[in-house]
């Protein structure tokens, strides 16, 4: 007399067919990841230099002194920021100025359009030169058509916006 075996486990055709459909999931789901972490690339980018900017009117008010912001390489916002105390006034940063803050280069796939290549903060926390209405910047990707406009106002309020970029 023999005894019924169990078999336990997938036969080869049920494997197959639990991979195929893993594969035809992965191909709808892989191009809407790449979407959504070019979207926060572009968001993380965005809310650093808001946080940038903050912390440069916040040190300003602190120290009740003219604080500038301006690009690493004094042209170009990609290439990250530096924040300092202007000790001699002259909106450059030199051995007279104290450094404060560096924000790091963004990724390459990332750019950031500035309206000026310096701004400042007074003492009272509003934007210098007292003649400057606002000074803007584009956060755009080439990964997406959506992006963040960050301004900042006379009265150094900074606010974002969402933008649709070329």
């Amino acid at each position: 007399m023999r005894l019924p075996t169990n078999n336990k486990g997938f036969t080869l055709i049920e494997l197959l067919v639990v991979v195929a459909l893993i594969a035809v999931t992965a191909l709808y789901a892989v191009p809407s990841f790449t979407n959504l972490i070019a979207n926060n690339q572009v968001r993380s980018t965005a809310n650093n230099f808001v946080g940038f900017l903050n912390y440069g009117r916040a040190e300003a008010v602190k120290r009740g002194r003219t604080v500038r912001l301006a690009p690493l390489n004094g042209a170009d916002w990609d290439s990250g920021g530096i924040l300092w105390v202007d000790g001699d006034g002259n909106n450059t940063f030199d051995a007279a100025d104290t450094e404060i803050r560096r924000m790091d280069d963004v990724p390459n796939s990332i750019s950031l359009t500035g309206s000026a290549t310096t701004i400042g903060f007074r003492g009272n926390g509003y934007l210098t030169p007292a003649g400057a209405a606002e000074f803007s910047l584009e956060v755009c990707s080439s990964n997406v058509d959506d992006g963040t406009d960050v301004f900042v106002g006379f009265s150094g309020r900074v606010r974002t916006a969402a933008r649709n970029c070329p």
